[in-house]
Formats: C-alpha cells, sequence, structure tokens
C-alpha cells in the first residue's frame, strides 16, 4: 500500500518538528553514559582475564573503586528507568479514557509493526518498497521493551548483589552463584544489542547513513527527515491541524554541531566497548 505524502503549510518551512522534550533528553543522556560505564565496570570483572581488564581497573583506581562507581551508575540508570516508568503512568492516566493501547501513539507492539518489519527487510534486498510508519516504528518499539527486559533481569540479580546480608537472609546460598552468571551473560547480551542492534537502527540504517541521528540530542527532526521517517504520523497531524503546534525553530548551528560531536563520541565509545566485549568473550570461550 502506498501513502501520499500531504503538503505541509506554508508556515512549516524553514521550521522542525518536535519529537522529545527536554526532560526525556537528559533523562536519555544520563542514562546511556551511565550504561556504558556499567558496562566498562562490569565486563571488567566478568573478563578479569582478559588483557584489557587490569588496565581497566588500574584506570579507575582499583577494584574498590570501580565498584563504587558501578553501583553508582547502577543506581542513576535504575532512578531514570522508575522516574520513568512514574512519568508515563501519569501521561497514560491523564487520558485514560481516549488512549488506545495498540494506537499510533503508543509503543505497545502491534500486527502492523510486524508487517513493517518485514516490509523493511524487504527493502533492504531491494525486493520491496520502503515501509512509511507512524509516531514509533517497529524498531522504537523494540528498543523500548528492550530495555524492560534488561531491567528485569540484570536489575533483580545486580540489587541481590548489591546487598549480599540482605538477599543471604531469604535466599540459599547457591543464589548468589546464579545471580552472578545470569547477571554478567545478561549483561554482555545488553552491550551487544545496543552497539550493533540499536547502533543500527538509529544510526547506521542506509536512509540515516552518515551517522549520527541527534534527534535525542535536539529533540526536534527537520520537516523533510519527519514526513520521511513518520509519514502517517505527519498526514495525520497536517490534517487535524495538530502539526503548527509541535513546530519548533531549528537548533542553533552551534547546538547541532556539538550534538553530532556527542554523538559520534558515544557511537565511537560504544564500538569500542562492543570489541573489548567480543575480545573477552572469545578469549573466555577458547
Amino acid at each position: 500500500m502506498t501513502h501520499r505524502v500531504l503538503d505541509e503549510f506554508p508556515q512549516g518551512h524553514g521550521k522542525q518538528v518536535r519529537r522529545f522534550g527536554l526532560i526525556w533528553r537528559i533523562g536519555h543522556l544520563c542514562f546511556a553514559l551511565s550504561v556504558m560505564l556499567l558496562i566498562l565496570t562490569g565486563m571488567a570483572v566478568f573478563y578479569a582475564d582478559t588483557a584489557w581488564a587490569p588496565v581497566i581497573m588500574e584506570a579507575f583506581g582499583g577494584p574498590r573503586t570501580a565498584g563504587v562507581i558501578h553501583r553508582t551508575c547502577a543506581a542513576i540508570m535504575l532512578g531514570i528507568f522508575f522516574l520513568h516508568l512514574v512519568g508515563v503512568t501519569i501521561n497514560i492516566s491523564r487520558g485514560w479514557k481516549t488512549f488506545k493501547w495498540f494506537g499510533p501513539d503508543s509503543l505497545v507492539p502491534n500486527w502492523q509493526d510486524f508487517k513493517d518489519a518485514y516490509g523493511m527487510f524487504r527493502w533492504f534486498l531491494g525486493k520491496g518498497p520502503r515501509p512509511v510508519f507512524d509516531r514509533w516504528a517497529y524498531w522504537e518499539k523494540f528498543d523500548y521493551w528492550a530495555v524492560f527486559w534488561g531491567m528485569g533481569i540484570i536489575g533483580s540479580t545486580g540489587m541481590m548483589l548489591s546487598f549480599p546480608n540482605l538477599t543471604a537472609s531469604v535466599l540459599p546460598g547457591w543464589v548468589f552463584n546464579v545471580a552472578t552468571i545470569v547477571h554478567g551473560e545478561e549483561a554482555f547480551l545488553a552491550a551487544v544489542f545496543l552497539f550493533t542492534v540499536h547502533f543500527f537502527n538509529n544510526h547506521f540504517r542506509p536512509d540515516k547513513l552518515p551517522p549520527p541521528d541527534v534527534v535525542m540530542f535536539t529533540g526536534s527532526v527537520p520537516m523533510e527527515e519527519f514526513k520521511r521517517e513518520h509519514t502517517l504520523q505527519y498526514n495525520r497531524m497536517v490534517e487535524t491541524g495538530q502539526l503548527e503546534k509541535n513546530l519548533v525553530n531549528t537548533p542553533p548551528r552551534a547546538m547541532t554541531l556539538g550534538s553530532k560531536i556527542l554523538g559520534l563520541t558515544l557511537i565511537t565509545i560504544g564500538l569500542t566497548l562492543l570489541v573489548l566485549v567480543i575480545v573477552g568473550f572469545v578469549g573466555d570461550s577458547t
């Protein structure tokens, strides 16, 4: 099915479309930095026999200091996650009478997402047209719910290991061995997912090159990009007169440049962490 892109009104020229507010952008940045530090300090322990692990530990001032940094970043990560849950709950409760769980504004996956994923792979292979998306594409929903899985597994096991006395008071001792293995293995999977799938979806897709995508730093996207990336939402906003309400001025050049530098820096750090994790995994398997 093809979708015609509606003509934008004159007021839209020279403007960008707001996608994320300041609080969400700050939360995303803090979450990303805390996760990267968690992976670095945690994988240095999980793959302690690698050549790079002692270097990391020494750079942080020793295992004790690295442990403090790890637990501090864990508290930041979990804190942001729970604050996000509070914000989402408040937003849904305000319009719960009209909120559609499988509607365009919901991050709950629906059947169309599976069809879009199939269509996207056909487009990658040159076998069909590029699908058109609404407010949330299937990969954005996938990335979002992957965090819930990670928070459940990594968060729960990390809390058990951080409070051993409390854990031992209610659970048998063998639980610590299981928690340590599950915590490390899930952290490994999270690192690989973030720095391959997540990076590809947001920065290395053929229609996103060259990286980085800076929407999570600037909060807005150019009109043409919004029309291409979220065609269905764009058409609906034009028809209902909502587009003009979500227009913002183009970010200053300095902010855009700074966002690109920050994005490329984080991508470089993430890919470096991916290499370290893979080196540790390969060395541990041989």
